[in-house]
């Protein structure tokens, strides 16, 4: 069955989804329920959300949750990069003046009597997520993830898509398939797919790749929402179509 129209659409056979829009340059892999997934890595991207010091650091009493996922990360992005796929790193990075957050954003960051954003943080780390504070970098246990050729993309909302660069990188690099990992599931990971959804890309959420502070019944219902809008893999999955690639 075919969905779309001549240039952009989808072909699904039983169990198998191929999304590659007629690409010669195709890899499969596992996705939930027993199903694959065909796709052109030329035409896909890996996106890294909020894996920040902020969120993530003992230093702020974070559980440990957010650096259990720094493996599967780790080996996504460097299954990633065997395929050919360029890595995104999208993080928050305001303004020192937040001139440009609305009352509603600043205001719920203070509604748990924590510091706000563009404050002061306790023991001297500096102002929360102000671009190129201690808050706002990646954790240093992913800083070897990093390279330079990747695209940084500074946010100022809990998607990644407001009045950012992330839409024109990933148009003006033809991309059309997003691989979604970081923190938190619920929140920001959620709300960039969606959008990115509502935007007309492809989306997959590599789920051992994203972790959340908030309750399980909350993480629930957000996977059950995401189903709608993305298919979900392991990083397994990258994996083995990586060495399936390097092998040819």
């Amino acid at each position: 069955m075919k969905y779309g129209n001549k240039t952009n659409y989808w072909i699904v056979d039983g169990d198998h989804f191929d999304i590659s829009r007629g690409s010669a340059k195709t890899t499969t892999i596992n996705i939930e329920e027993n199903r694959t997934l065909q796709f052109d890595p030329e035409r896909s991207a890996f996106i890294i959300i909020d894996m920040q010091n902020y969120f993530c650091s003992p230093l702020l009493d974070r559980s440990d949750g957010a650096l259990k996922l720094v493996p599967a990360i780790y080996s996504a992005v460097k299954s990633s990069r065997q395929l050919g796929m360029p890595i995104i790193w999208v993080n928050w990075g305001n303004r020192p003046d937040t001139a440009n957050l609305p009352p509603s954003l600043l205001y719920s960051w203070k509604r748990n009597g924590r510091p706000g954003l563009g404050e002061p943080l306790p023991n001297d780390l500096g102002l929360v997520l102000v671009k190129d504070s201690w808050s706002a970098a990646i954790v240093k246990e992913l800083e070897e993830s990093y390279e330079e050729s990747d695209y940084w993309v500074d946010k100022y909302r809990i998607s990644g898509f407001p009045g950012t660069t992330l839409d024109q990188i990933l148009r003006s690099n033809g991309i059309n398939t997003l691989f979604f990992a970081g923190v938190n599931t619920d929140q920001c990971v959620m709300s960039t797919l969606q959008d990115a959804a509502f935007l007309g890309y492809d989306n997959i959420l590599i789920s051992d790749c994203t972790a959340t502070t908030s309750p399980a019944h909350v993480l629930e219902g957000a996977l059950y929402n995401m189903r709608s809008s993305a298919f979900t893999a392991v990083s397994d999955s990258l994996k083995e179509a990586a060495l399936k690639h390097v092998s040819k």
